[in-house]
């Protein structure tokens, strides 16, 4: 059921003084939302699509031209995790390999960005698969990272979600697009761990009956929500997203990240904080556009947990520190806790609660 209102981690670890400048500017996952009043809706327990246009956000790229995933080359463990996974769900992705801090020189960092080790890593792999977009003439990728799980319904959820980004961003559902997204956006931010939440009065896109969003007892941090139904999703402008597990950039978007991002100092910040205060500040009229709960997460799977961050590294206390299984926060039917079920064809998932 949809209807339209218009009244109304992150990496790991971060740098302290950038997690606490988010918190204190950006007021993470609280903010001014009200609840709407509920307009025209139709029930919707599992997301048809019948416009083909939008229908084609579910595809094997998920409307994207190509769907890239950082990580370093020497995790064979994740991107084996990765490859099965999005193959078992229908979708097909590149890799784009990771860079570590000390492979950075001082004299290729912008002017003012003081960021260092594995965040000055991270950053330079994101610019790089922005960058791609340029050099490849690529109209627009999603870009993730390869420890990010997802439902086993995702390419029925993105349509959904590709509804909402156009009646937020006002491309009519009917009107023939190059994206099934439309073709006024530059950022899209499937996956991250928490949003401010819509300015007032921004128009938002609700979806309600949604049997893909998890229970409430079991999102507590979802502010926004709170006065919502059980299985009820949102869609509206990005204000302030934090963690990069997964976000779309359009060939406009890269051109406008690269200049506000690589090319120059616009925050002396670990990426995903970067984009978060871009988005903030519509640096160069950037549109973003979010989605609450996110699609996308990340995992941690069972085993030791020195091998969750490579951001991070490691403690040599963590290899005695063992997972028993693997978790997914946020996600129903993860691909990554499901996968011998949809080899086997089984419709017995595993659900986390």
């Amino acid at each position: 059921m949809t209807s339209i209102r218009q009244n109304t981690r992150c990496h790991l670890v971060l740098a302290a003084c950038s997690i606490s400048l988010v918190l204190v500017f950006l007021g993470l996952r609280t903010s001014n939302y009200t609840t709407p009043r509920w307009g025209l809706s139709q029930s919707q327990q599992t997301p048809q699509v019948q416009n083909t246009d939008i229908a084609r956000a579910g595809n094997g790229t998920l409307g994207f031209e190509k769907v890239l995933v950082l990580g370093l080359k020497e995790r064979t463990d994740k991107r084996d995790a990765m490859i099965l996974s999005s193959s078992l769900t229908g979708f097909e992705v590149e890799f784009v390999d990771a860079v570590k801090g000390e492979d950075v020189l001082d004299k290729a960092r912008p002017a003012g960005f003081t960021m260092s080790g594995g965040v000055l890593g991270s950053w330079r792999a994101h610019i790089n698969a922005i960058r791609s977009v340029l050099e490849r003439k690529l109209s627009s990728v999603l870009i993730m990272e390869d420890d990010v799980d997802w439902d086993v319904r995702i390419q029925s959820q993105m349509p959904e979600f590709a509804k909402g980004v156009r009646t937020v961003s006002g491309v009519p559902l009917t009107e023939p697009q190059e994206s099934p997204y439309g073709d006024d956006w530059d950022i899209l931010w499937p996956g991250h761990c928490g949003e401010v939440g819509p300015e007032k009065d921004e128009p938002i896109y609700i979806i309600s009956n949604d049997a893909t969003v998890a229970p409430k007892e079991h999102q507590p941090w979802l502010k926004m929500l709170k006065d919502y139904p059980e299985g009820t999703r949102i869609v509206h402008r990005g204000i302030a997203p934090i963690c990069v597990f997964s976000y779309a950039v359009s060939r406009r978007g890269a051109q406008k990240l690269m200049a506000s991002l690589a090319t120059k100092t616009s925050y002396d910040l670990a990426f995903d904080n970067q984009l978060a205060f871009a988005c903030k500040d519509k640096l160069l009229d950037l549109k973003c556009y979010s989605v609450e709960p996110m699609l996308f997460f990340h995992h941690r799977p069972a085993g030791s947990i020195n091998k969750d961050s490579d951001i991070a590294g490691s403690k040599p206390e963590d290899a005695d520190n063992i997972r028993e299984k693997g978790i997914t926060e946020n996600i129903v039917w993860s691909a990554r806790l499901n996968l011998e079920k949809l080899i086997a064809g089984s419709r017995d998932y595993v659900t986390q609660w």
